[in-house]
């Protein structure tokens, strides 16, 4: 990058537009002198803020109002515009840069000021413009230089009071300044993985911890284990230590395995016990089961025998029921046929009558029709007589009335012409205004095109300050959304904790009443044997003793404890365990998304508040989210009632323009317009005289006085024809209707003839059937009415099933009673009452040996559960913490925290780069200092002692011959010190990346502190750099430099502000 021009307008202390050309010297070392005050550093500061938007000084940090000129009127705008070449050779571009503070102005109309934002304008080689919008232009100016503002001040831009930063800086300073120059930012990133990775171990090991401690708490210990103290000593120790040892752990591990051997043993010798229980219990349920069957047989056989007495009993009573029941069936069949008989006889009698009506109808029906046919035809005559009147009346009337048409239709014509005439009269005079209006329209049309010239250009600038309102707005919504997340996310961290406390307490609640009911569980096992088996000189099941002074007794408030409510709260509790487990992954879970979120949300706020420097008005540094969105609504509001004002301008002007555009093709439509305007009124003239003449011809061809008179003659004929159709259409239908009848009464007559002597036949059939019926059923018509009249046909059905249920109780008594016969044979009545004791005692001698068998279940499940999942979490656990000592130390090692070596990675890598920058400043130093002095590092075995001091600078004196701090140099070593570092690193950076040229370099002052040979030595260094192609500037008060340096930029300042001019050799 080499500046070529550089032009400032009410910038600082310049006014009047004042351009630098740097391109104007006859070598490339000048020295810009002049008064104190008189404005040689804010040629620094245009440069740099024409680049990066702010002035030069790093500790004076100047980017908007304070950059205004206060010697320029307000309604002149500030800006810097600079000219600058990238590359060399056939590579070389030139771009210019102008951009503008953000200031106050006055506003255009009314009173009051306001300020404008800064903009930034970046045409490329091509000469166009790369973009609107600020941060694109601000970021592309980056690249193009290849460096941010720090670095380009670092080593092109030496400000004032400011260069020896660098040279003093400790070592975690310049580690900064070296990473964004190298690039070595991923050795930083390395160490930061490695953190985050030690950070994931420890705290899989702790949640190791936690399990392993949990799971502990489950184990379940009997008394009567030998080793039931030793256990519950270590699983306490284990359970209470806030650490994870290893020792412990697996001394933990080997008792339970022991536990669970024991258990496993003891859980087979109950089983053997509780096999033979059960085939003795089985034997006594068989024995049990065989008796009350036979018991039941018993009972069926003295049934079944009361039974059949019943039967015997109602025998005769059942065979007279079963005789009636057959006759009152036969004589409901029997009246069934003699109905049939009646209905016959009756259709017979109606067939007859209708037959007769008919024959009684035809001779008159036959009459009605010859009288209808002869009224047919004499309407019929008087008909046809009346259409011909009417026909030769209205042929007639038709002429009068079409020729009464044409009249009006001609006369609306000639009406239509005498307005038409009117009319082009009138549109004929309004062209002729309106040519009038339109020059007046034109002159003011014109007028406004020349107010709104602009409002385009201002459009286009304000859409860009819209885009970039928007993104900002966007980017508020974002932080807002961003801050709730970590909000929220803090609420559910709390939540979560609190529901792993909660489920914590419950276990251990649950986990406590569920022991102590087992236990009472337990007692009362005792106490039910010594209820249901000790008997007084019986031995104890369990002891053996015969005498039982002092027997377990059963407490009543106990009673609702089961085995099946013990396995459900066991169940529950198991439940609760895992809850608790679940609760502590998600607590841990939701933490570490807590401090992501909260990062995240962090950074989007810097980042917001970054975008807002560059985009509003000046701001504070930090405020709340709320301020911010409504300071970021406040612009865009006012942005908006701008926007409309320009676009109501820029329409305005486009309509102006188009009206403009379309006049004199509207002069010339409405020249046209008046010409037709009068053809079209002649034409109209001579089509009306034209039609006045047709009017007078139809007029005489009428024969009728009016077209009224011609309608009623036409009304007084239509009237005679209607009556005549009228009557004719009435005795036509009076003729269908006396035929239609008498074709009805044939058409019966004769069906009736055919039919009669089919049911004649039908009756006798029937008459027949019935007969035999009374012979077949063996009753006389006499015996089955008075059957029918005393009984009803379900009384029948009634006494049938009454005889079914008897019959089928007979037959089912005899068979239980055979059958219970045959099954009985030679065996006793048993005695079920002693069989049964004998089976609850079995039952209950079984009952405890599973009671005290699910108790060891119990043990063996929840101990052996617990040892198959502690131990594959020691194996992980081994693993883990092998993989966090590796991790551990390769962490301290390139993080720097291991004692004695104290430098971290990246210092180590950006050491190789500093050692190649030494190498380029030393030679610079040594000549400038005559040999004198030497800048070294650190010696590496000593760099990482007490602190990290691998960036660190020394001096080494060749007329001591010693190393000393490069604090102890004089103001005039140290400024050559600085100035030879200063030009190691741009050696540095040019070799280290090719897409970096750096040809200019500029210092502010620091040639005072320095004798005459140490100058002559610094100017002569500078020269030899000035020989290729790099621009080199000083700036100094120094007398003696303005002998030594030929071209020189000359600033002074008057009451109009700051002025330059070149003083060439």
């Amino acid at each position: 990058m080499k500046p070529l021009k550089l032009t400032m307008q009410a910038f600082g202390s310049y006014v009047k537009p004042g351009t630098i050309d740097f391109e104007k010297p006859e070598q490339n070392l000048f020295l810009i002198t002049g008064d104190t005050g008189a404005g040689k550093t804010t040629i620094f500061d245009a440069i740099v803020f024409a680049l990066y938007g702010e002035a030069s000084s790093g500790t004076n940090k100047k980017s908007g109002n304070e950059l205004q000129s206060q010697y320029a009127k307000p309604e002149l705008d500030p800006f810097v515009e600079l000219t600058f070449s990238e590359g060399d050779g056939a590579s070389r571009q030139v771009y210019t840069v102008r951009r503008t503070p953000r200031h106050i102005r006055p506003l255009k109309r009314g009173t009051g000021t306001k300020e404008e934002k800064e903009t930034v304008s970046l045409i490329l080689p091509d000469q166009t413009e790369f973009s609107q919008n600020k941060k694109e232009t601000d970021e592309k100016l980056v690249e193009i230089l290849g460096l941010t503002k720090g670095q380009f001040m670092q080593v092109a831009m030496i400000a004032q009071g400011e260069f020896m930063e660098l040279l003093r800086a400790k070592s975690d300073e310049k580690k900064v300044i070296f990473r964004k120059l190298f690039n070595t930012e991923p050795y930083q990133k390395i160490v930061e993985e490695l953190g985050q990775r030690r950070k994931e171990k420890q705290q899989e090991i702790a949640v190791i911890r936690t399990e392993c401690q949990t799971e502990a708490g489950h184990i379940e210990i009997p008394e009567q284990y030998e080793r039931a103290d030793i256990v519950q000593e270590i699983k306490e120790k284990v359970i209470r230590s806030e650490q994870f040892l290893v020792t412990d752990m697996e001394q933990l591990l080997e008792e339970l395995e022991q536990l669970c051997a024991y258990l496993q043993e003891k859980q087979q010798e109950i089983k053997a016990q509780l096999q033979a229980a059960e085939q003795e219990r089985n034997q006594a349920q068989e024995k049990f089961a065989k008796a009350e069957q036979l018991l039941q047989v018993y009972q069926q056989l003295e049934q079944a025998k009361t039974v059949l007495d019943e039967c015997k009993a109602e025998a005769e009573q059942m065979q007279k029921q079963e005789l009636l029941t057959g006759q009152i069936r036969s004589a409901y069949e029997i009246q069934s046929g003699f109905k049939r008989l009646q209905d016959s006889m009756q259709l017979i009698e109606n067939t007859e009558k209708e037959l007769q009506n008919c024959e009684q109808q035809l001779p008159e029906l036959l009459k009605n029709v010859q009288e209808a046919a002869e009224q047919e035809k004499t309407t019929g005559a008087e008909q046809q007589k009346q259409n011909a009147a009417y026909n030769r009346v209205a042929e007639r009337v038709n002429q009068a009335l079409e020729t009464f048409r044409k009249i009006a239709d001609v006369t609306a014509q000639i009406q239509k012409k005498e307005a038409e005439q009117k009319s082009a009269e009138q549109e004929a005079k309004q062209a002729e205004e309106k040519q009038k209006q339109l020059e007046s329209q034109i002159q003011q049309w014109k007028a406004q095109e020349e107010a709104k010239k602009d409002a385009p250009t201002k459009l286009a600038y304000w859409e860009n300050q819209k885009k970039e309102a928007e993104a900002l707005a966007e980017e508020v919504q974002e932080a807002k959304k961003l801050h709730a997340e970590s909000t929220k996310q803090k609420k559910i961290v709390e939540a979560e904790q609190k529901e792993f406390s909660d489920a914590s307490k419950n276990y251990q609640e649950a986990h406590g009443r569920y022991e102590t009911m087992r236990q009472i569980f337990f007692n009362m096992q005792a106490g039910l044997l010594a209820k249901e088996q000790l008997k007084p000189g019986q031995p104890c099941p369990v002891c053996g003793s015969v005498e039982h002074p002092a027997p377990c007794e059963l407490a009543e408030e106990h009673s609702e404890i089961t085995r099946e409510k013990l396995d459900e709260m066991s169940l529950e509790i198991e439940k609760l365990r895992a809850e608790q487990e679940t609760c502590a992954l998600r607590a841990h879970a939701a933490g570490a998304l807590a401090e992501e979120k909260e990062l995240i949300a962090k950074n989007a706020v810097e980042k917001l508040f970054g975008h807002m420097q560059d985009s509003l008005q000046e701001i504070p540094e930090m405020m709340e989210l709320a301020l911010v969105e409504a300071v970021v609504d406040a612009s865009q509001k006012e942005l908006e009632l701008e926007g409309k004002e320009l676009l109501a301008d820029v329409k305005l002007l486009e309509k102006v323009q188009n009206q403009l555009q379309n006049a004199e093709a509207e002069k010339v439509q409405l020249e046209e317009a008046l010409q037709k305007a009068k053809v079209h009124q002649q034409s109209v003239q001579t089509e009306l005289e034209s039609s006045r003449a047709v009017l007078k011809n139809l007029t005489g061809l009428l024969t009728f006085a009016s077209k009224e008179e011609a309608e009623r003659e036409l009304e007084s004929v239509n009237g005679a024809k209607m009556q005549a159709d009228e009557a004719y259409a009435k005795a036509a239908k009076l003729t269908e209707q006396a035929r239609q009848t008498l074709d009805k009464v044939q058409v019966l007559e004769h069906r009736y003839r055919e039919e009669l002597p089919k049911l004649v036949e039908a009756r006798r059939q029937r008459q027949t059937e019935y007969k035999a019926l009374l012979t077949e059923r063996d009753l006389t018509e006499e015996k089955w009415q008075e059957l029918t009249q005393k009984y009803t046909a379900k009384d029948a059905e009634m006494f049938q099933q009454e005889i079914n249920v008897y019959k089928e109780k007979l037959a089912r008594a005899q068979g239980i009673y055979t059958s219970a016969k045959e099954q009985i044979g030679e065996q006793p009545k048993p005695d079920l009452e002693a069989i049964m004791q004998k089976r609850e005692e079995a039952e209950n001698q079984l009952q405890n040996l599973r009671n005290e068998q699910e108790q060891w279940n119990q043990y063996t499940r929840t101990d052996c559960a617990a040892y198959d999942i502690l131990k594959p979490k020691m194996e992980n656990r081994a693993q883990i913490l092998a993989q966090h000592q590796r991790i551990n130390e390769l962490y301290n090692r390139l993080a720097g925290n291991v004692s004695g070596s104290r430098m971290d990675l990246e210092t180590f890598v950006q050491r190789q780069y500093l050692e190649k920058i030494l190498y380029a400043a030393n030679r610079r130093f040594l000549e400038m200092s005559a040999g004198q002095f030497e800048l070294r590092m650190y010696d590496l075995e000593k760099a990482g002692e007490g602190r990290n001091h691998g960036l660190d600078l020394m001096v080494y004196s060749a007329v001591t011959g010693k190393v000393r701090e490069v604090r102890t140099l004089s103001g005039g070593e140290s400024f050559m010190a600085a100035l030879s570092l200063a030009l190691g690193m741009a050696d540095q950076i040019q070799e280290s990346s090719a897409a970096i040229h750096l040809d200019v370099m500029f210092i502010d002052e620091g040639f005072g502190s320095l004798d005459e040979n140490s100058r002559n030595q610094a100017v002569r260094v500078l020269q030899e750099m000035a020989g290729g192609s790099k621009l080199i500037g000083i700036i100094s008060h120094v007398t003696e430099l303005k002998q030594e340096i030929d071209d020189q930029l000359i600033v002074s300042k008057d009451e109009n502000g700051s002025h330059v001019r070149w003083q060439i050799s």
